[in-house]
């Protein structure tokens, strides 16, 4: 007997409705719930594009080729640092290029506009082109961005991965940056996808964790066509058909220069796969780095550190190198959050189109489950290609939201009798206290509304409001620069960590912080989503909670430091090892 009734989740008021299926001759019912938590009745989540009116100009530049070359479909990340310690996040954009390189010597005002760019936040939603006095100009596919200070002089630092030579940039103090990739010996020459910064053998300096994807170059390029209708007709290739590419570890020496340790970590133990997307962060709470690796349509790699920067692959016990169904997905983007406020960090992988995007939960004890179909991320992601993924607490209640780019790789797939659109809409999914996530795209803006072919995430809160704002790229396409105008009665606790004996960015950190009766657990992450790196303040929604918060902060190196009587809608900068003496009037921003 079905019994038709109201019920609750967590406290949430729902409505339980049932569909009855007749299949083969019996009747299923699958239940389906409505709920809305109490707190989202008074919020309203909008987005509003304001690239234009902020001065950002950026093109992407990823013309197609004729054969359909491979690495032109898969676009550029962006990220955002504070390189000039100013107290606002700046924006730095990764650049395609055409296939064929012209040879003419590029006057500075056509060298810049096929550059990785630098735009600087001069506050009030304005920012400044100021690649080229940053010494910033650069011509070349680029892909992962990074952003850590790697020499602890105070001073944000980037890492760019590219089809090609990576680049590192040294910023120096003044507003400027050096390219030290060669003499730091980290200028890799293969195919790099995302890269992070994370310090993985536990001496307090910040490492480098670079994915590649495919071993292939300009002389040795693969090319896959068929006939359709008589004429060849030119196809990226698959990537499970082209042989991956390993991951490199640069270990830093301290010194200004890293060391190439790959083999001697253990990232040679097993074949090399396509990598993509990739995230840093102690999963087995065992006070080191792990880093989990989302390949493309080949199993997911977690490589589990044995404390001295040496790893081994526990993907497939851990439960995170395939699905639930033990299919093989075709990860792409990465992010990570404690998204049911558990105190465990889960997962969120993004994949190809017809697979859904999968939401491993953490269970402990390195220990996942995917989770995907039960939290209702499954019906949204399926009939999309996803690529840059980013949780953020979009109202400030407490429980982190998805944010999610789509656009696929293939556009001539029609030609192949395959109805998949190449252009895609982007997504933005509410968390419903922890139990499942609600679809709110058309409610969201315009801006999600419109088809494209999105790549690249980072979260911001640019304009210092409170809210979470998101940075998206687009494969051959402009920049976009959304800010979070959602209507809530929640505010959001800042906090920037300042590492002393850890690393000085403290990627790594675990913050854990007492709200009223909650517990909420938040990270200090390196780079994230797709090739994309997010501001190093952690911003934490606190809901309506207007009394003090504790923080506890558990840092890279072990130690746990605490902070009390914070308080929420403002900022604070803490320094490790100063919990005893820091004036909280002080660290208040």
């Amino acid at each position: 007997m079905i019994n038709f009734h109201s019920n609750s989740v967590s406290g949430s008021p729902c409505l339980r409705s049932w569909i009855l299926v007749l299949c083969l001759g019996s009747v299923f019912a699958i239940d389906q719930r409505t709920c809305v938590r109490a707190e989202e009745q008074h919020s309203v989540i909008k987005f509003q594009d304001i690239t234009e009116n902020a001065q950002l100009q950026f093109q992407h530049q990823s013309p197609a080729t004729t054969k359909r070359h491979l690495h032109l479909t898969m676009g550029s990340g962006v990220g955002w640092l504070d390189y000039d310690n100013d107290d606002l996040p700046d924006l730095y954009c990764g650049q395609g290029e055409e296939w064929r390189r012209s040879k003419k010597k590029k006057s500075d005002d056509s060298a810049i506009g096929l550059s990785n760019r630098l735009f600087r936040n001069q506050g009030k939603s304005q920012f400044q082109d100021v690649t080229t006095f940053a010494g910033l100009i650069s011509i070349g596919y680029s892909m992962g961005i990074a952003v850590g200070d790697y020499n602890h002089d105070g001073f944000e630092d980037l890492y760019v991965s590219q089809f090609g030579r990576n680049l590192l940039y040294q910023n120096n103090g003044d507003g400027t940056f050096s390219n030290v990739s060669q003499v730091a010996r980290v200028d890799d020459p293969g195919y790099g996808a995302s890269c992070t910064w994370a310090d993985l053998n536990g001496d307090g300096l910040l490492d480098l964790y670079v994915v590649n994807y495919l071993k292939i170059d300009r002389e040795n390029y693969p090319l896959c066509s068929r006939k359709v209708d008589g004429s060849r007709v030119y196809f990226i290739c698959h990537p499970r058909y082209v042989r991956g590419q390993y991951d490199v570890i640069y270990r830093n020496l301290g010194n200004g220069s890293f060391l190439n340790v790959s083999k001697k970590a253990g990232l040679h133990s097993e074949p090399a796969r396509q990598g993509l997307g990739v995230f840093a962060a102690d999963f087995d709470r065992d006070g080191d780095m792990d880093v989990y690796v989302a390949n493309d349509s080949v199993a997911n790699q977690l490589w589990v550190n044995n404390g001295h920067g040496v790893f081994t692959d526990q993907a497939l016990v851990a439960g995170v190198a395939f699905n639930r169904a033990g299919d093989r997905e075709a990860g792409m983007g990465i992010a990570g959050a404690d998204y049911n406020n558990d105190g465990q960090l889960d997962l969120y992988v993004t994949n190809y189109y017809g697979e859904t995007n999968t939401l491993y939960r953490n269970e402990g004890a390195l220990f996942f489950l995917d989770v995907t179909d039960e939290t209702g991320l499954a019906t949204p992601s399926r009939m999309r290609l996803g690529f840059g993924a980013s949780f953020l607490d979009l109202n400030n209640d407490g429980w982190a939201d998805l944010f999610v780019t789509n656009g696929h790789v293939h556009d001539r797939l029609a030609q192949l009798g395959r109805n998949e659109p190449y252009e895609q809409e982007p997504q933005v999914l509410l968390n419903q206290a922890g139990q499942w996530f609600r679809n709110v795209s058309q409610q969201a803006g315009p801006f999600f509304q419109k088809q494209q072919v999105g790549r690249g995430s980072a979260v911001a809160d640019f304009n210092r409001d409170g809210l979470p704002d998101v940075a998206v790229s687009h494969l051959n396409g402009k920049l976009v620069l959304l800010e979070n105008r959602s209507e809530t009665p929640n505010q959001s606790i800042g906090l920037q960590l300042i590492g002393t004996t850890s690393n000085r960015s403290a990627i790594g950190a675990i913050i854990e912080l007492k709200v009223a009766s909650e517990n909420l657990t938040r990270y200090c992450r390196g780079s994230s989503s797709y090739l994309s790196a997010d501001e190093r303040w952690v911003f934490s929604g606190v809901g309506k909670n207007q009394g003090p918060v504790t923080v506890k902060v558990i840092w890279p190196e072990g130690k746990t430091e605490i902070w009390s009587g914070l308080r929420p809608g403002r900022r604070y900068t803490l320094i490790e090892g100063a919990s005893d003496s820091q004036d909280l009037s002080q660290i208040q921003r």
